[in-house]
């Protein structure tokens, strides 16, 4: 697992955690604040989950707007 992929892991399972702690600590906040953050962690995980090729792809397309 490449560097990369490891830190997008990272993340989403930080956002998921954020998520889980916020939802029973503060279960007042907007749900729209709650999904942002469970959104974010979802996308997170499943950019770890890209192969490597498609991961390049990505990157170089992201890229090319600049």
């Amino acid at each position: 697992m490449s560097e990369r992929k490891r830190k997008f892991a990272m993340l989403g399972g930080l956002c998921g955690a954020v998520y889980l702690a916020a939802n029973r600590l503060f279960p007042s906040l907007p749900d729209v604040l709650l999904g942002t953050v469970l959104g974010l962690g979802i996308v997170f995980f499943v950019a770890a989950m890209l192969p490597e090729k498609t991961a390049r792809k990505t990157r170089k397309w992201k890229r090319r707007g600049e």
